[in-house]
């Protein structure tokens, strides 16, 4: 990959090579200390502007550079690209949506990087970069990102991003990679890749970055069937990945600039739209907020808040702010209108946000395309996050919706983003003609922020995260325990030829009088002391259980510390090498302990064979089973690694959606497993952080039905622990 010399700062020194200079004819400079034009308007003063019409935008609109709109806007904007860039086609794509960064952070330096996609397969140069001198009004095109033998030339560039604070950084998505391009060496390095979490079949998409960053998100989709499978988390600094698996009609994901707050859109209840899963990813709390409770569709994100769109609000275009940092969520207005004939706006920036300010202290952009009239319902216009809803109007998007340009509807909306200062503003438009061209207006904030300092400020670094959140005050349902499942039964990673249920393994199937059948457990025992406990239902039957060293199904060769049984005799037996026997009856309950570098055989509490030597790890509970019906029952492994449970609650989370919650004595994953019986039959999503405080939702309940359930828990070193089964009677509702 050629590189490439860039004029900013102190980057990298020299001249341009192989690259176009566009001579820019305005004298207008988009960086003059206090920014031109611009007027505030309020909800109650907001009039309706009619739309510019393809003339009246010809007769202002130079083929590219700097230019003024006219009144009443009368701000200082430039157009990025024209027809040359595209062999006269229509190839400039939209520039990817109001979250994902088209500027650099900029900040200090005499130019801006700009990134635009350039459709290869529609005349243009693919993915290419761009550079503002924003005194001079000088526009340089540096050319592709990438050279044509790379296959993402031919991408779009949708969801691509520059970083908040490394200014020639640009990420991508690269099949299931998220990677990290320097725009001026073309050295890329991978940040992330889903297949070190979940193995190969899987995409990323809808990629989003912590402005430090440190912690990055994205949707996993299945490479076959492009089927949305969830939403996948990488912290960077300590190579961690999470993953958190919808399977209800999930949309997306996306991390908020501190980090901390990942926020997913997903239908969660099954009724009205779009919901909120909110997860503090440094304490793995969740929280749910409904649609109609005033969940995001369209939003952005800032540092611990959200600014979200109300589809559910009594006035029209309600946008809200969301603080994740209070106990309770509860949204405060911060924009809305008058006119329900018209969205204003459809999509929201606030790729501004400063992270040593209040939301109160931030604002927001955002812009519309409607074929009807109304206030702001075709321009591009700024709102302040404090409630005052004083509301600052830039300039015209210039867009026809019915015009050919754009290719389609979707492309055609402004969706445009900010830079990391607030005080530019990216879009395209097709100015109501048959193609889409880039622009970039400066946004006179000091309008809404009353502030014009003589240079662009540099983000703050990210501040501290704030205190846990307190837990709902919501009162716990009335819980009993069943002893169908006790603590820390065996969960199976494989069964063959047997059924399990309840805590029950019977052998079903297979050959009668062979080795065929069997179990081996999902949890492991790493070292330090460990005991396995069953109880005995048939007394002819031969069959085995016991410990051993891989985790598939064992032979009685395999067992490593195991017990026979056939005919009423119990067996001791290590590599199938008997040691010790005793008669047992139907319901004697036996154990192997191993501690101290010592095992233990025990019927009913009672040792009646010590084996002296110390156990050689890793090691799993399995069983094998050579006759039809043979039956072990109350499997359960107790380890003193294994996490432990407590504290297991369970509060009405929504009508129909009860939430467990539980702490463990170390951080770990959880699941719970529920359903009519012991048996369960349904599972939880999979909440993959590693966290002490445990909230897990159960959606989809039916009123006044009794629910079994046990949590699961499972740490670093893969030591799993379930809690007894529990029985809870859901509330009418």
């Amino acid at each position: 990959m050629n590189n490439r010399k860039f004029t900013v700062g102190r980057l990298l020194e020299g001249i341009l090579i192989g690259v176009s200079t566009l001579a820019v004819s305005s004298a207008t400079s988009l960086a003059s200390a206090q920014v031109a034009g611009g007027f505030l308007e309020t909800p109650d003063t907001a009039i309706a502007r009619p739309a510019l019409s393809t003339s009246q935008i010809q007769s202002f609109l130079p083929q590219r550079g700097a230019f003024k709109f006219p009144a009443p806007y009368n701000t200082d904007a430039v157009r990025l690209t024209n027809a040359t860039d595209c062999a006269g086609a229509d190839c400039v794509n939209y520039v990817g949506y109001s979250y994902w960064r088209n500027m650099n952070n900029h900040v200090g330096q005499e130019s801006m990087l700009i990134f635009l996609g350039l459709d290869r397969s529609r005349g243009g140069a693919g993915p290419t970069l761009m550079e503002l001198n924003k005194s001079s009004g000088v526009l340089k095109n540096l050319g592709p990102l990438l050279p044509k033998e790379h296959p993402l030339s031919w991408s779009t560039g949708e969801g691509w991003y520059f970083s908040a604070t490394l200014p020639t950084k640009l990420y991508l998505n690269d099949g299931p990679r998220i990677v990290r391009l320097d725009v001026i060496t073309g050295q890329m390095q991978t940040v992330a890749d889903v297949t070190q979490k979940l193995g190969s079949g899987y995409f990323l998409r809808q990629m989003h970055s912590s402005d430090d960053d440190r912690v990055h998100s994205a949707t996993v989709r299945e490479s076959t069937t492009y089927r949305n499978m969830g939403c996948m988390v990488y912290e960077e600094d300590i190579a961690r990945y999470h993953f958190f698996p919808i399977t209800t009609a999930f949309d997306e994901c996306q991390v908020d600039r501190s980090g901390q707050w990942l926020v997913i859109k997903a239908n969660l209840d099954g009724i009205n739209g779009e919901d909120n899963l909110i997860v503090d990813l440094r304490t793995g709390a969740q929280r749910v907020l409904l649609d109609r409770d005033g969940a995001a569709g369209h939003s952005d994100l800032g540092h611990g808040y959200m600014i979200a769109a109300d589809n559910w609000a009594n006035d029209a275009n309600t946008w809200k702010v969301w603080d994740f940092t209070q106990p309770t969520l509860t949204g405060k207005k911060i924009y809305h209108n008058t006119n329900w004939n018209v969205a204003a706006p459809d999509h929201v920036s606030h790729t501004n946000a400063r992270p040593g300010l209040t939301a109160d202290q931030q604002y927001a952009c955002g812009s519309s395309i409607n074929s009807s009239t109304g206030p702001h319902a075709n321009e591009i216009f700024c709102f302040t996050l404090n409630g005052s809803e004083s509301t600052l109007v830039v300039a015209p998007v210039m867009t026809n919706p019915g015009a050919s340009g754009g290719d389609d509807e979707y492309a055609r909306y402004a969706k445009g983003n900010l830079d990391v200062t607030g005080r530019y503003y990216i879009w395209t438009s097709n100015m109501g003609g048959s193609r889409l061209d880039a622009f970039i207006v400066k946004v006179p904030d000091q309008l809404l922020t009353g502030v014009s300092p003589p240079s662009e400020p540099l983000p703050d670094l990210p501040r501290p995260p704030p205190p846990p959140l307190a837990p709902p005050t919501l009162e716990p349902l009335a819980l009993t325990v069943s002893n169908e499942v006790l603590p820390d039964a065996l969960l199976w990673h494989t069964t063959r030829n047997v059924a399990v249920s309840s805590n029950r393994i019977i052998k079903t199937a297979g050959c009668e009088g062979c080795a065929d059948a069997g179990a081996i457990s999902t949890q492991r025992v790493d070292s330090g002391s460990a005991t396995l406990e069953f109880t005995v239902q048939s007394t002819g039957p031969l069959m085995f259980a016991g410990f051993t060293k891989t985790q598939t199904i064992p032979t009685a060769k395999a067992l490593m510390l195991g017990l026979r049984f056939q005919s009423g005799i119990a067996e001791v037996r290590e590599k199938d090498v008997y040691r010790a026997s005793i008669a047992f009856q139907k319901g004697d309950r036996f154990g192997i302990r191993i501690e101290s570098g010592k095992v233990k055989y025990a019927r009913n509490g009672v040792v009646f064979y010590t084996q002296s030597r110390a156990a050689s790890y890793p090691l799993f509970a399995g069983t094998s089973h050579n006759n039809i019906g043979s039956t072990l029952e109350h499997l359960v492994l107790m380890t003193d690694k294994a996490p432990k449970i407590t504290a297991l609650s369970m509060r009405e989370q929504a009508p129909g959606a009860l939430e467990v919650s539980w702490t463990t004595d170390k951080p770990a994953e959880s699941v719970v497993q529920y359903g009519a019986s012991s048996n369960y039959g349904v599972s939880s999503n999979y909440n993959a952080t590693l966290q002490t405080s445990h909230r897990v939702v159960l959606p989809s309940l039916s009123p006044g039905s009794q629910v079994h359930f046990r949590a699961i828990a499972r740490d670093s070193s893969a030591q799993v622990t379930s809690s007894a089964d529990m029985v809870v009677t859901t509330p009418s509702w």
